[in-house]
C-alpha cells in the first residue's frame, strides 16, 4: 500500500471519528427528540464507515467496483441556515447534516484531483460515492417529512 493511500485513509478515518464524535455530542445539544434520534442514528453510520476505513488498511484496497450515479436532489443547496446543531429541532438538524455530507463530497473529490497513486484515486471515488449516498439518504428524508402533501 502506497503511503498515498495510508496518508489518505488515516485522514478519512480521522474525520469519520470526528463526525461521530460530533453527532454524539450534538444529542446533549437539543432537547428535540426527532433530532436527537437522527444524530443517534448519523453517530452509528460515521463509525461504521471508520470501521470499513481500518478494514480496508488492515487487509488492502480489494478491486474496484462498479459505482452507480446517485441522484442529488439539491435540497440542501437551496436551504440556508442550519450553522449548528446546537439547540436545533428535526429539520434544522438534517439540514445541518445535508450540508455537512455536501462538504464531504467536495473534500473527497478536491482530494480526488491532488492524488497520483490510481488506488488512492479509486478509494476517493468511493468516498465521493458514499458521501453522495449518504446525502440522498437524507434529502429524501427531509423531502418526506417536510415537502410530501398531506
Amino acid at each position: 500500500m502506497s503511503d498515498e493511500l495510508i496518508e489518505l485513509l488515516d485522514t478519512a478515518i480521522y474525520k469519520e471519528i470526528a463526525s461521530e464524535a460530533f453527532y454524539i455530542a450534538g444529542q446533549r445539544k437539543t432537547q428535540d427528540e426527532g433530532a436527537r434520534v437522527l444524530m443517534k442514528e448519523l453517530a452509528e453510520e460515521e463509525r461504521k464507515h471508520s470501521q470499513l476505513l481500518k478494514g480496508i488498511k488492515d487487509k488492502g484496497l480489494k478491486g474496484s467496483r462498479s459505482l452507480n450515479q446517485v441522484p442529488n436532489l439539491l435540497i440542501s443547496e437551496y436551504l440556508t441556515g442550519a450553522e449548528t446543531v446546537e439547540g436545533a429541532g428535526l429539520q434544522d438538524t438534517l439540514v445541518f447534516a445535508m450540508k455537512r455530507e455536501q462538504q464531504s463530497v467536495e473534500f473527497y473529490a478536491k482530494l480526488m484531483s491532488l492524488m497520483r497513486d490510481e488506488a488512492a484515486k479509486r478509494l476517493c471515488e468511493r468516498l465521493v460515492h458514499e458521501e453522495l449516498q449518504h446525502k440522498f439518504r437524507l434529502e429524501i428524508l427531509y423531502d418526506d417529512l417536510f415537502y410530501k402533501e398531506n
